[in-house]
Order: structure tokens, then sequence, then C-alpha cells
């Protein structure tokens, strides 16, 4: 298939402009289109990219690509695919286009899976590959400030996060897999637990036989998943309390003001291989951590290097970001969007702040998510002093009848016995609630995987904030 001018249709999308300026910087031309201008797309621009604000078949007409790439999000009646298909240029799926670049680049690649932490694992790694002069490509689900955005071209290793919506991880074959978690999630797609497990030992499957697996051993989904699915392939286990023979072990010796110090070792073996002072807070980073140190191991990186990388590491966007303080309050934003990693996030919140009070600002993501996890947000959302929660982000969903975030509200008031729980259905009146909910050494947490953060920078933009 010829490959000399490919248009993406949504290219303003983290993944789609990760793989255009991935494209781009191999002598590909990238056209593309997209209603919403944000810093990739100006980026794109800028290095030569025409991008159209309005969809339309005449952009096909105009650029003639030789492929068309699309995500999930493109419905079929979209006036470009809809061209595209009836020229006869070949459409793939952005999945598609992700597995042909691994395909065609150096050895060993790298996929990094699993429900939670793939973008802070991936992030890490990168910034492990780039300390140790191997020059990695790389592609991962955030803006990163380490590697200057979501994306870098490199001559050595190929690394990329692997998201399991939609079966989009299967159209990669990795030379190493890294697992972080399985737990239930976008059922809308699988329907059930044991059907999305398949769709991760399918993954496996799809791994280099001569490659390796670095998995979290202290998750349930893992180990259920993992040690039948291996194959010949090596395994690479890491946890904070697996007791499996040779697991890459952590042991949290301090944790606050945002950092977590931690020893590591190999379990069954006396010596240390070294400390490493993470510069994020929680345990759920100490295991992020982990993964990608076992990954940069496996690949032939020093420890030292490996550990004195992490200690630089500066976070991904959206991933406990701290956007700013006014008049003493602080306000942090996450990509939190499942039930667990609201309760991870909450008690990183609470390990690197422990004398503030937390207020939660939680944009519940899907219908069918919400629907699916209503008792299990209720529940993880306690954990915090006060909440917030705003009407759903729908991203691609239409309304489910009898299910609401009102509904959710109801269950975080029945569950608590004290504490403000309010119910905000416009992301636009959170400021205003913040302005007589929040007080001076309060934290501020905005929490879900759809516009929230606008909500925190428009409170932080009622005075010059002090970052």
């Amino acid at each position: 298939m010829i490959m000399r001018h490919v248009h993406f249709i949504g290219i303003g999308g983290v993944g789609m402009s990760g793989l255009a300026q991935a494209l781009m910087a191999r002598g590909v031309r990238v056209s593309g289109s997209d209603p919403l201008r944000n810093a990739a797309t100006d980026r794109l621009e800028a290095a030569g990219a025409r991008i159209y604000r309005v969809q339309s078949a005449e952009n096909i007409e105009l650029e003639h690509p030789d492929i068309v790439v699309v995500t999930p999000a493109v419905q079929e009646a979209n006036e470009e695919l809809v061209a595209a298909r009836r020229t006869g240029i070949p459409v793939l799926s952005r999945a598609q286009m992700l597995g042909r670049m691994m395909a065609e680049s150096p050895r060993p690649r790298v996929a990094v899976a699993g429900t939670h932490g793939k973008t802070t694992t991936t992030s890490m790694l990168a910034e492990i590959l780039v300390a140790a002069g191997l020059d990695p490509t790389v592609l991962v689900g955030a803006e990163y400030a380490g590697i200057g955005g979501n994306a870098r071209v490199g001559s050595g290793p190929f690394l990329t996060e692997a998201c399991e919506a939609f079966d989009s991880f299967l159209a990669l074959s990795p030379d190493v897999a890294v697992i972080t978690n399985i737990e239930a999630d976008h059922l809308d797609w699988y329907l059930s637990e044991e059907r999305l497990a398949d769709g991760f030992r399918q993954f496996l499957d799809r791994t280099s036989p001569d490659g390796a697996v670095v998995w979290c051993a202290d998750d349930p989904g893992v180990r259920r998943v993992v040690p039948r699915a291996l194959g010949p392939r090596e395994s690479l286990p890491y946890g904070l309390w697996s007791e499996r023979q040779g697991t890459l072990r952590a042991r949290v010796l301090s944790a606050g003001g945002g950092r977590t110090e931690f020893a590591v070792w190999r379990f069954g073996r006396a010596e240390e291989l070294g400390r490493v002072a993470l510069p994020v807070p929680g345990s759920h980073n100490v295991l992020n951590a982990l993964g990608a140190l076992g990954t940069a191991l496996w690949m032939g990186v020093p420890f030292d290097t490996a550990a004195r990388a992490l200690e630089r590491f500066q976070g991904a966007e959206r991933r406990f970001d701290v956007l700013g303080e006014r008049g003493g309050v602080l306000v942090v934003d996450d990509y939190a969007h499942h039930p667990t990693e609201v309760r991870a996030t909450l008690a990183a919140a609470r390990s690197a702040y422990p004398d503030r009070r937390v207020v939660a600002v939680f944009q519940p993501h899907l219908y069918s998510r919400t629907r699916d996890f209503m008792d299990e947000f209720a529940a993880a959302l306690t954990d915090a002093d006060a909440v917030v929660v705003t009407d759903i982000y729908p991203a691609r969903e239409e309304p489910i009848p009898g299910v609401s975030a009102a509904d959710l509200v109801e269950r975080i008031a029945g569950r608590r016995r004290g504490g403000t729980v309010l119910y905000m259905p416009c992301k636009g009146d959170v400021p205003r609630a913040l302005e007589w909910l929040a007080r001076p050494g309060d934290l501020v947490l905005t929490m879900g995987a759809g516009d929230i953060r606008e909500a925190g920078l428009a409170y932080l933009s009622a005075f010059p904030a002090a970052l």
C-alpha cells in the first residue's frame, strides 16, 4: 500500500495527532480535518500539515490522499469518509496505522497496555530510554513535556501506548508487552469481563515469541490472565506485594510533598538494586515506575541510569497535574475516569498534601461507564472531604434512559455521614461554586476524561495563578 500522503479525519485527537507527527517526521505528507484547534494542531500546521476546520467531501477531492485514517468516533456518514470510500481510497483505523508503523520500526518494539496507568508508564519509560541514549520513537496518549508533546521520532526502539478499547491493541505486534492491570472497563464494547480478559490474551498472543511480558503481579486481573498466556515469552513480574520469585519489588521509604522515595530489589534475592526518588505522589505511580524500570532493565539500561531518569520525570498532562494556586487553594487536575483511578488519585492527594482538605470535582465520562460503575464511583468519591459532580460528559455516546449524574450524587450522599455533596449540572457553574466551597489550605481536585480541567483553570483565572 503506497503511503506518500495520509489524511486524518479528526487529526486533533491525542492519538491521531501523534501518529500524524510521526509520519511527517518520516517524510510522509499529512493533511487532516478537525473543527477544534489545539496545541497539537498548531504544531502540525507549523510543521507543514494542511488542516481543514470543516469536514467535507471537497477536502478529499482536493487532497486525494493515498490513505485515510479514522478513529471509532468518526461516524459512517462523515462526508470525508464517504468520499474516500466512494473514490476507492484505502481507509485504515488509527490502530491499524499504528500497527503498520510499529511493524516498520526497529526492534525492540514495546507496547504498554492496561486499564489504568498506560500513559504514565509509557511516559516514564520514554524518559528512561531517552536518558539512556537509545533515541526511541514514542507515541503516548497525552502531552508529555519530556518528549515535547505526545510524539517523538527517533532511530531506535519503538514505544507506544496500547489501548484496549474497541480491540485496538490487537492491531499491534510488539516484542515487549507491558500489562499494568486488567479491570472491568469498556463494557459497552466487550460486554463482559471475560471477553475483556480474552482481548488481553489475544494481545499477548500477538507479542513476539522471543520477546517478554512485563506484568504487575499485584493485580488480580493480571494474575488471572498473564501466567497462562505467557507461552515462550520471558516473564518479568513486578509489584509492591507479590512474593513470586524474581519479582521486581519496591518498598516505599518515604512519601510527602508530592514525592515518593522507594527501594527496589528482586524478591528472593538479598541485594538491593538501588533507590528512586520519584517526583510524583501515590503508590500507583510506584507501580507505574516499576513497570517502566522492569522494561528498561530487560532492554539493557543500567539501573542507575533508569533511576536518575525517573527522578527527572515531569508527569504527563492531566496526570495529577498541578494547575496553580489561588488564595491558598491548590488546584490539581487528573484524567481519573474509572472508580479505581478516582480512588488512587484521591489517595495520592492525601499522601502528597496530608494537611489539606480535599474538594473533588468529578465529571463522569460516558453514560455506559457511569451506569456500569455507579456504586463504585459513589464509594470512591466518599474519600473526598467535599464533592462536586457535573453532568456526564457523553463523548461518543447518546444518553441512556435512567442514567444521570443526579443519581450518582444521591448515592454519594447516601454513603456519607457529613460533608458537602453538590450536583452542579453545568461545568461552567463550578468556579462560582468553588468561590464559597473552597477555603485557604484546601486542595481542589478536578477529575474526569472530558473537559473538566477547564473548570479548574477558570477558577484560577479569577486571580493571577501562582505556579
